[in-house]
């Protein structure tokens, strides 16, 4: 590459697609937000306990940094949004469309083979969230693509389970769009709203400041609540109903058993006897299944695996469960294109 600095979208598939830092995910950006509504809690206690409210300016003036809980709650959208499209392409690859490829030209080709990175990582990196539309766009076009016919912006005003009420009020819908160029005031422009008057200044308050991001994570649920209730079991990083991640080596796990009962129907027809499955296949099973689990004990245990700030001990679990996974389809892939299983040949291959 002579020398030069990779492709932004490079570097972020690369740093993102490392298992280690598996970050780019629904369940990633809701952990995110949580911490900045508790940070943001926190900070209001702060202000009640030492700056009472009867002692404040009307409009409010404070710290500076609350209103940079705005950029903050947008970051979430976005990655959130990010990360489902990474998540659909990934699941589906003909759900690319040609728009997500215009940046990547030949330079860009080039430099994915070398880092050995994913094309669906890329569209991740290039794809542009800056509203409120791009971002229920980009769901929209995920349920689309998963055969649902669920509009995006309905999802937002569905019923929230237990209350009665919608997910995000109609109301509320003014407060995402200002959100967004709010966060681009912030981040672009010094203006009349940054070093005005006191009076004319945009500034949130605590209250405010969490009050919007109670709205965020609304519509964050919201369109994960939908996902969760039409997207088949084996899409990438689920969420329960309650927003937690959904174990993915249980899935995992449940699909081999699935896969070898499978090849095992499939071997009868193989046999003498088309009730009995072939002598070799339960040893290879039984087999197979004692390496995972030692497999598992080394992982478990191994110091080197141990570590405060990085989880290595669940990617492995998944990559050896995967492992098992891909070769059972693989052999069923591999039967089913060379035989008609349903009217095997006389006599045994």
């Amino acid at each position: 590459m002579s020398g030069k600095a990779p492709h932004y979208a490079v570097k972020f598939a690369e740093r993102y697609g490392s298992p280690a830092d598996n970050y780019l995910n629904a369940g990633a950006a809701l952990y995110r937000l949580d911490e900045l509504l508790e940070d943001a809690k926190n900070l209001k206690d702060n202000f009640d306990k030492w700056v009472p409210e009867d002692n404040r300016w009307a409009p409010w003036v404070g710290s500076e940094i609350i209103s940079y809980y705005g950029v903050a709650f947008v970051t979430c959208l976005e990655w959130h949004a990010r990360s489902r499209l990474v998540d659909l392409l990934t699941f589906k690859p003909s759900a690319a469309k040609t728009d997500d490829l215009r940046v990547i030209k030949e330079k860009v080709v080039i430099e994915m083979f070398a880092a050995n990175v994913t094309l669906p990582a890329i569209v991740g990196a290039v794809t542009s969230v800056s509203n409120l539309d791009d971002y229920l766009n980009i769901f929209a076009r995920i349920f689309e693509a998963l055969g649902q016919q669920i509009d995006a912006w309905a999802a937002l005003k569905a019923e929230r389970p237990g209350t009665g009420k919608p997910w995000v009020e109609t109301v509320e819908f003014d407060d995402l769009y200002n959100l967004y160029s709010s966060r681009h005031d912030l981040v672009h422009e010094i203006g009349i709203t940054r070093i005005g008057h006191i009076n004319v200044r945009d500034r949130l308050s605590p209250n405010e400041a969490l009050r919007i991001g109670d709205i965020v994570q609304r519509s964050m649920l919201a369109i994960e609540s939908a996902l969760t209730r039409v997207a088949p079991a084996d899409f990438p990083n689920l969420l329960d109903i309650q927003g937690q991640p959904v174990s993915t080596l249980s899935h995992i796990e449940e699909e081999i058993g699935r896969l070898e009962k499978s090849v095992g129907t499939m071997t009868t027809a193989f046999t003498d006897e088309p009730v009995e499955a072939d002598p070799n296949w339960g040893p290879a099973k039984t087999a197979a299944a004692d390496y995972l689990a030692q497999e598992r004990k080394f992982i478990d245990g191994a110091s080197m695996l141990h570590n405060r700030y990085v989880e290595m001990r669940e990617p492995l679990r998944i990559a050896l469960a995967k492992s098992r996974l891909d070769y059972l389809r693989s052999v069923i892939d591999m039967v089913g294109e060379v035989w008609d299983v349903s009217s095997p040949p006389s006599g045994n291959p």
